[in-house]
Formats: structure tokens, sequence, C-alpha cells
């Protein structure tokens, strides 16, 4: 069965109007697998560049935050962890040379983080998956 659009790729891969010129888009977001909402908001960060990496994009040139903060927490702790959650994405970005410019923000059972990335990369500076061989 192929993923959204028909395919299995992680990104979206389209060339713009400019000849030659690809916009590469992903999406992802990370469940709280860990004790400490600071290193979530991390991984969620990482999660989402990771998929650009994959392709040989060494920086997304912007990334929105996608969150969703807890309903099932009493509201100081949402707040804490929300907080710690959001520092950690930002604190991975600003690691990963690139700047969160906006998201969206939900409430939800569960605190979950991610986003999108993006980057624009001429044809033959990124790696596409279609027809990848074994030794590539």
């Amino acid at each position: 069965m192929g993923g959204i659009g028909g395919n299995d790729l992680d990104c979206s891969v389209v060339e713009t109007s400019i000849p030659d010129v690809y916009l590469i888009s992903t999406t992802d977001f990370f469940f709280p697998l860990v004790d400490d909402p600071y290193v979530q908001g991390k991984i969620g960060c990482a999660n989402v560049v990771s998929d650009l990496c994959a392709m040989g994009i060494e920086k997304a040139d912007n990334m929105l935050m996608i969150l969703a903060s807890s309903r099932d927490m009493l509201p100081a702790d949402r707040d804490i962890v929300t907080k710690h959650m959001m520092k950690g994405f930002f604190d991975h970005a600003e690691a990963a040379g690139t700047k969160v410019t906006g998201g969206q923000s939900v409430m939800n059972p569960w605190a979950i983080i991610g986003g999108t990335a993006q980057a624009v990369a001429r044809k033959g500076d990124f790696i596409p998956p279609e027809g990848a061989v074994a030794g590539d």
C-alpha cells in the first residue's frame, strides 16, 4: 500500500516555478516516549529534520511547529511541560541551523510535538529516493 499521494516517501518533492529548483517538505511528530519534556521537544525536532537529512539536505530553510498540549494534565503541569517541550524543539532547531517561524497548537489527550520542515534545493543538490538501488 502506498503512502499519501501514492508514494511511500517521507518528504514531498515539488519542482517550483523556477526551473530545476525544488521545494522539499516533510511533516512528522513525536509521541511522549520519554519522561523529560525538554528531551521530547529535541527528539520531535530531530525527527522532522532527519527526513530532510536522509535526502542529503543539510539545512532546513524553514520549520513550523505542531504542538499538542495534554488536556488531561492539571493546568499548572501542562504549562510547565508545554514550555519545556517547546524550548527543546527551539533549541534543536537552532542547533540544526534553522528557525521555527510559526506553527499550530491544539489540546489533545497526549502531549505531542513535531512539525514541518522545508528546504529549497537545486536539482542535483539533494538525493531523490526514486530509483535507489542497493549500494547508493
